[in-house]
């Protein structure tokens, strides 16, 4: 009996690659968000489903193999060969996570017929330059964020090192290179999936639930919603307290009503790059009419304020002035107290150095915030906020923000965990005098790596 020919190496790893690129298509997919996946079917037709077959797999796995074969000089179970194409076929499905509408070029090519060999090296050359800068980005961003907390430590004075870091010429060179990275971070597809979940959410909330939505997976959210968990709550924890009483007593409480059309203020804290304004087209979802004002402390774009919040006045209006930074931008002196319906932190408490300081720029929002739930405050923060890099080690970090912010007059009304970012969603309660008696000695917020400042493997 003759026995069937072994599978040459060449055959099984050709599958292996059509797997992996499968795989990251699937991915790309469930993360991309609707105008992600209108750009993509233009190329395929109208049909997304068209992306990333079978067939186009097959095919970038014969032209991988043909292309290192030819450079190597050898066959394609050459060792050589083999190495190459494997590392190249998990750079190309790294890509199409991380650049899904640029790496769609790749199979599209693939599908319609083309020179599938420039593309390829293209693909993988700016791949080579992606991850080159990508760890540039990561050693800037992780650098600067133990530099604030070490000196804070070192010192025993979060306030002076914060000065040093923001207002000294040494300080604001650092946050040039911080604000650089920190703009190309915020173009991550991780990042503006967690900011289409605060628009989703602004939509949801204050202007007709469910209508218009941005992303594939809607936000379950509402005015109507919030009020019914509250009041469910208030009932469960006052067994003498009617359902009916606690929902008529919430409903006094946070009088404020979605409607369709509501004009709605936005402010964007710690936004270098200005997302809302620039880079996300619109309309918000739920027919709401949104106003954005973006701040950092190194703007990156003109139409973003200079502004240090811990710093910031709150007066009858919001203030701007001339700035001290280079680039046309503006200087946001003061805001409205109690004048915002929405306020953003995207990626900032973590770069803040100190749990007090923290707390402080919390206790500010809910300043700036509309009061009796007219006001939202989002917390885009990542995993390692409460994990630092001990992810089977978790700290009950989320879980003490949501006591702390409670104090301040906020309760968690929605949280979302993404495939890199904790979302949370908070609403004001009440007139804000929990945050204005706080204004002595804010509460602390803290995150894993406080306890890691000395430890070099943070």
């Amino acid at each position: 009996m003759t026995r069937p020919p072994k599978p040459r190496a060449s055959d099984s790893l050709r599958a292996h690659v059509r797997r992996i690129l499968r795989r990251s298509i699937a991915r790309c997919l469930k993360n991309s968000s609707e105008a992600d996946e209108g750009e993509i079917a233009r190329k395929f037709g109208g049909s997304v489903e068209e992306f990333g077959t079978d067939a186009q797999c097959d095919a970038i796995a014969r032209e991988l193999f043909s292309m290192f074969s030819e450079r190597c000089g050898g066959d394609e179970d050459d060792s050589e060969v083999l190495r190459r194409v494997r590392e190249s076929a998990h750079a190309i499905a790294s890509n199409v996570a991380a650049e899904r509408r640029r790496c769609a070029n790749l199979f599209e090519i693939a599908h319609r017929g083309g020179n599938l060999r420039d593309a390829l090296r293209d693909a993988l050359e700016r791949g080579v330059a992606d991850r080159a800068r990508a760890k540039w980005r990561r050693e800037v961003i992780v650098e600067r964020h133990r530099a604030l907390r070490r000196e804070a430590k070192a010192i025993e004075n979060g306030d002076e090192a914060w000065e040093r870091a923001t207002a000294t010429e040494a300080g604001r060179e650092d946050m040039r290179a911080y604000a650089e990275a920190a703009a190309e971070v915020g173009n991550r597809a991780w990042v503006v999936s967690s900011l289409e979940w605060c628009v989703d959410a602004v939509g949801a909330y204050f202007g007709e639930a469910g209508v218009g939505v941005i992303r594939k997976r809607a936000v379950k959210f509402s005015w109507a919603i919030a009020n019914g968990r509250r009041a469910k709550a208030i009932a469960k924890k006052n067994p003498a307290t009617s359902l009916e009483d606690a929902r008529e007593r919430v409903a006094l409480e946070t009088p404020v009503a979605s409607e369709s059309g509501r004009s709605v203020k936005v402010l964007d804290v710690g936004s270098c790059w200005d997302y809302f304004n620039l880079h996300f087209k619109g309309p918000w979802p739920g027919t709401v009419e949104a106003t954005t004002l973006a701040c950092d402390l190194m703007p990156r774009v003109p139409s973003v304020l200079e502004c240090d919040w811990l710093r910031v006045a709150f007066e009858d209006e919001d203030r701007v002035e001339d700035a001290s930074v280079e680039g046309g931008s503006k200087h946001l002196a003061a805001v409205k107290t109690h004048g915002a319906d929405a306020l953003v932190f995207s990626l900032v408490l973590s770069y803040v150095p100190t749990p007090r300081q923290r707390g402080e720029m919390v206790r500010r929002a809910r300043l700036a915030l509309k009061n009796r739930g007219a006001g939202l405050l989002f917390i885009i923060t990542p995993h390692s906020t409460d994990k630092g890099h001990c992810p089977h080690n978790a700290l009950p970090v989320l879980k003490e923000w949501r006591e702390v912010l409670n104090g301040l007059g906020f309760e968690r009304v929605l949280y979302e965990r993404q495939r890199s970012t904790h979302c949370l969603a908070f609403r004001t309660l009440g007139d804000g005098d929990e945050a204005r008696a706080a204004e002595a000695s804010p509460p602390e917020l803290r995150i894993a790596f406080d306890a890691q400042v000395n430890d070099v493997n943070e």
